[in-house]
């Protein structure tokens, strides 16, 4: 099987799509040979990553071989390269809209064997919002898979019913798709409650600095937050202008109010700074799935997020709350109420 994506590991600006390719890899090794068609550096990086050999197939954890390509080899043809040398029976497509990733194999690879399976993995990219953006540059290219017959030749990876029916809606009922859920890390083995204090909040936010995040809205809830309040940012500034729009509003922020950006970590460091909050907010506009939710929930960190994801109904399994992002009076109420909480045991405990 021959994975095609923008970002792998050791990368992690990209958040999701890294670690749903690397946690794949690490269930499925043992049955699958595994090669992977990736770039030589991280989401908006400027150097190339500093441990692993660019420019050419590196042995990665003994569990597949991962060609990190610079830019001039797949304008010269990585992917025909990376295929004639792993004649694989299937390519695994983790992008919609990415041009080495999706567009340049799906125009291609029938040149060299029209029997190759493809499967194309959506990763939430086909949900209106996402589509709400830059959509005069993905319309006439879903347009063209749909009319040239290459999405009826294809497989659709969709990690929820959800997801199928939002394939199904711009290709048609009889598109053939395979509902797989997403695979998540393992959850860490043992978990200490953390200790919260009445009339002060500690808050974790682990996501990219980009508008389908929706940090920008959280900064506005935090304005009318009465108590002492701390706010840790975790993740990669992926949009400057809306990045800056955010300092913007952290600067207006009232005295009890503390934001801190952490910028982009590892994932494991991610672990350790949500670990130290008393909660995680995400009030994102459309998920695929979540790794941070689940992330969070795994470490025993109730969490506060848009109602625009996998995760529902959090309250009724005492697991935190997940709100409608055009009631932002609901999310200050719940803030207020984290806020005066004694401990967490009123969320995680039954």
């Amino acid at each position: 099987l021959l994975i095609c994506v923008d970002w792998f590991d050791p990368g992690t600006r990209a958040g999701g799509p890294i670690r749903s390719c690397v946690n794949l890899i690490k269930l499925l090794h043992h049955d699958v040979k595994f090669s992977v068609l990736t770039g030589d550096r991280d989401l908006g990086a400027e150097e190339c990553y500093s441990r692993v050999r660019c420019g050419t197939w590196n042995n990665w954890n003994s569990q597949a071989t991962v060609w990190y390509a610079a830019r001039r080899q797949h304008v010269t043809g990585a992917f025909l390269s990376a295929f004639r040398r792993v004649q694989p029976e299937t390519i695994y497509l983790n992008s919609m809209f990415s041009l080495f990733g999706a567009i340049v194999p799906l125009l291609s690879h029938r040149m060299l064997n029209a029997n190759t399976r493809i499967v194309i993995a959506p990763r939430g990219m086909l949900k209106e919002s996402a589509l709400s953006m830059k959509r005069w540059k993905k319309t006439p290219w879903l347009t063209f898979l749909r009319m040239s017959g290459i999405a009826s030749r294809v497989v659709f990876h969709a990690t929820s019913e959800q997801e199928a029916a939002e394939v199904r809606g711009l290709f048609g009922t009889s598109t053939t798709i395979r509902v797989v859920p997403n695979i998540p890390c393992l959850p860490v083995e043992e978990l200490s409650v953390a200790q919260k204090v009445p009339g002060k909040l500690r808050l974790s936010f682990a996501g990219r600095v980009h508008p389908v995040k929706n940090l920008l809205y959280l900064l506005r809830l935090l304005n009318t937050v009465k108590c002492e309040c701390w706010l840790n940012i975790i993740g990669p500034i992926e949009d400057v202008a809306y990045y800056q729009a955010c300092q913007k509003e952290i600067a207006g922020l009232p005295g009890n109010v503390t934001v801190k950006f952490s910028g982009a970590v590892s994932n494991e460091n991610v672990l350790w700074f949500v670990a130290d909050s008393d909660f995680m907010v995400l009030p994102t506009v459309g998920e695929n799935f979540g790794h941070a939710i689940f992330e969070a929930l795994s470490l025993g960190i109730p969490v506060l997020i848009g109602d625009q994801t996998y995760w529902r109904d959090l309250e009724k399994d005492r697991a935190g709350w997940d709100l409608n992002l055009s009631q932002p009076d609901q999310f200050r109420a719940v803030l207020e109420r984290m806020g005066q909480m004694l401990s967490l045991i009123h969320i995680s405990e039954p």
